[in-house]
């Protein structure tokens, strides 16, 4: 499986458009920046200083060059693509901290911050009003049913939404605590947090079922005899953002949910 952090940062170095999977000659992104800063932070010199930092320029191919034959990549094209991006956040990571991202601009696809929801299929009807109201206030929701992608196993599917989101909610019911994917999305959220160094698990307490042992000081988001609104006010003061409309579920926010 996957390494979640692996995968949450080579992002930084990737084109926003999901349908353009290799940074080349000509493109202009936030990633251009960032890979100018990690490849000078990891010694390669870019020699001329850009007019426009955002472009893909020549010189900054030839520095792409000068990295993947110092870093023994197979290929020496200039092209940043999946294993290019590969190799060198796997080079950032064993010379520094995580923390050592905290130098980069976030990218395109990260502009509003992000929750992945982990959930049972049984809660999905509540799952669903909570995803629309945190949608349209704001925050980019990753779930499965709009971004797993067929074809691929389940686990790393998981491990993608992992490195595609800020933070994790865990919805903890009586449904989901001893079921195998919640179980393990927590797990992996937990492995996700060991490395980072923070925070990134919230639990969303449906029901009574009780939080595992190891978590028991965690930060739990409780529901019960709250509003949807009231619910979702708790979650957006560790996640938020702005506005944006995509799929849609009807909900009453003065509800109790």
């Amino acid at each position: 499986m996957s390494d979640p952090l692996l995968k949450r940062y080579q992002r930084y170095f990737r084109h926003p458009d999901d349908d353009h999977d290799v940074l080349e000659l000509g493109d202009r992104a936030v990633a251009c920046i960032n890979l100018r800063r990690a490849l000078g932070i990891l010694g390669i010199e870019v020699r001329i200083t850009p007019t426009d930092e955002h472009l893909y320029d020549e010189t900054l191919r030839e520095a792409v060059r000068d990295f993947q034959a110092k870093y023994g990549h197979r290929v020496t094209d200039g092209l940043v693509g999946p294993g290019t991006r590969e190799r060198l956040v796997s080079e950032l990571l064993h010379r520094f901290s995580p923390s050592i991202f905290a130098r980069f601009r976030r990218p395109e696809a990260w502009s509003r911050p992000s929750v992945f929801i982990s959930y049972a299929t049984a809660d999905r009807e509540r799952v669903n009003k909570v995803d629309q109201w945190l949608r349209d206030h704001g925050l980019r929701v990753v779930r499965d049913c709009q971004f797993f992608v067929a074809g691929t196993t389940i686990q790393e599917n998981i491990v993608r939404a992992l490195a595609d989101s800020d933070k994790i909610l865990a919805v903890l019911s009586i449904h989901s605590r001893d079921r195998d994917w919640p179980r393990l999305e927590r797990e992996l959220a937990e492995q996700v947090e060991a490395k980072l160094g923070a925070p990134v698990l919230i639990y969303l307490c449906l029901d009574d079922a009780a939080l595992p042992t190891h978590d028991s000081t965690r930060l739990a988001i409780l529901v019960k005899d709250k509003t949807l609104k009231q619910v979702g006010d708790e979650i957006l003061h560790a996640v938020s953002g702005v506005p944006i409309p995509q799929w849609q579920y009807p909900y009453d926010e003065d509800e109790p949910l």
